[in-house]
């Protein structure tokens, strides 16, 4: 009796993110089950932010690199962490280095973003890898996270893009040859979505950089038929 008491009300527990010790119940919210370690060195995104692309800082207003975006595209991107070193590294261990148990605990907090924020999607949609690069990794990170999410949203994954020709790491990039360098890279299969013109597509991704990836992504899907599209990123 002891035991299960232990177990299910003082459990000492792991932090979610680094595993350290953390006291927690197992039935916690994901920040919750994060150690203060850990929550010291996140810096979450608060309002007011850009309407369109979910960076903080910008007083409500459009930032700069969004007065710049095509309208009626992608709409909206919420985003859950400010890109810093600790969120940087996180991805990397996710993407990288086999610490795939880390997509449960990123998409609790991008799931319960998308709740604050009063997006009620119809259906979610992850930005895919090219095959080459999806077969030297093993996994699409963006697909991991948005099958949790869809699991915690009770949303279907509907797996419709496709990357048809391979880049090169965008990182480095400037915004204006991330668009040339991804502009019809992205292709939805079939061509026409059936039902796609109800509702909203939630397209999910780990990082929004300058949102070109995105861009397009929401660009094929419109093409397609989609009526809405909005998108949902760990980082931004």
């Amino acid at each position: 009796m002891t035991g299960w008491w232990e177990r299910w009300f003082a459990g000492p527990g792991r932090c979610c993110l680094c595993g350290g010790p953390h006291r927690v119940t197992p039935w916690a919210g994901v920040w919750d089950r994060i150690c203060m370690s850990c929550r010291g060195r996140l810096h979450r995104i608060h309002l007011p932010v850009c309407p369109r692309c979910g960076r903080g800082g910008t007083r409500g207003t459009t930032c700069e690199d969004c007065i710049h975006h095509p309208p009626g595209v992608l709409e909206r991107n919420v985003a859950v962490l400010r890109y810093n070193a600790y969120a940087k590294e996180l991805i990397r261990l996710f993407k990288y280095r086999g610490r795939e148990c880390l997509a449960l605990p990123l998409a609790e907090m991008m799931a319960e973003r998308v709740f604050e924020c009063g997006i009620r999607a119809n259906a979610l949609v992850s930005v895919p890898l090219h095959e080459d690069k999806l077969r030297r990794r093993g996994f699409n990170q963006s697909e991991l996270l948005a099958r949790e999410m869809g699991r915690l949203l009770r949303l279907p994954l509907i797996p419709v893009l496709v990357k048809v020709s391979p880049t090169l790491p965008q990182s480095r990039k400037s915004r204006r040859e991330r668009l040339k360098a991804l502009r019809g890279a992205f292709r939805v299969k079939p061509e026409r979505i059936p039902g796609a013109d109800q509702g909203t597509w939630l397209l999910t991704d780990d990082v929004y950089t300058t949102g070109t990836t995105l861009l397009e992504c929401a660009r094929a899907l419109k093409a397609a038929g989609a009526d809405r599209v909005c998108s949902v990123t760990l980082a931004r």
